[in-house]
């Protein structure tokens, strides 16, 4: 490539990153206020999760577009290909924790319209874990972060544990006394689950990174 083709090449790859990061920075606000209008009783907070979810779809189709576009133009090969390939594969995984997101304020509004529901508390600790493991997944792909990456697998574990707990004392709860809460335990049973996919996506965005740093196809193992 000439120097001329060459600086375009690498400013385009940089522009491809950092919308990932500013597709990823508006999904983790997303989350936050998704679980922030629940724990507040805001329901207007929740509505704008929902009113917002445009942006963050805007957003990866986008990006799709500028990843085909370097694709095309500049035919990457070895890391730069597997940074194109992954960053795409990347606001796909956003955009999916986007959606848990909307789902999660959806939920949240429907708790809120109804009698208060003091178990709303019992989702913070895991909404913390899965805000914590998006976020490291987020810097490790800044980063180009393989070891980040790893440490972001081992996380989701304790994810998975959260939710396996929050789901038993639940469902305990609901089978034990049942009543005028059923309606909202459920719905938080929901949100739980939410928060465990979203760790999950977390874990396929390092899988992608690590992808990037050393070619291995770590998903599945």
């Amino acid at each position: 490539m000439s120097g001329h083709i060459l600086k375009n090449y690498d400013d385009e790859l940089r522009f491809l990153k950092n919308n990932v990061l500013e597709m990823g920075g508006e999904v983790i606000e997303a989350l936050e206020k998704s679980v922030k209008g629940l724990l507040q009783g805001d329901r207007e907070i929740c509505a704008e999760v929902v009113d917002e979810d445009e942006v963050i779809d805007s957003h990866e189709k986008k990006i799709d577009e500028l990843g085909m576009s370097i694709l095309l133009r500049f035919n990457p090969v070895a890391s730069d290909l597997r940074q194109v390939l992954s960053s795409i594969n990347i606001c796909r995984s956003l955009e999916r924790i986007g959606d848990h997101a909307v789902n999660i304020a959806k939920r949240s509004r429907k708790i809120l319209k109804g009698a208060l529901c003091e178990e709303v508390r019992l989702v913070d600790p895991l909404f913390i874990k899965a805000h914590e493991i998006v976020s490291a997944s987020l810097t490790a792909y800044s980063d180009v972060d393989e070891r980040k990456a790893h440490q972001v697998i081992k996380m989701d574990g304790l994810v998975d544990e959260l939710h396996r707990s929050l789901s038993k004392n639940l469902s305990s709860t609901i089978a034990e006394h049942g009543g005028p809460n059923t309606e909202s335990l459920l719905h938080i049973l929901f949100i739980s689950r939410s928060l465990e996919r979203i760790g999950d996506l977390a874990v396929n965005i390092a899988e992608d990174i690590v992808f990037i740093t050393s070619a291995e196809d770590i998903r599945h193992t």
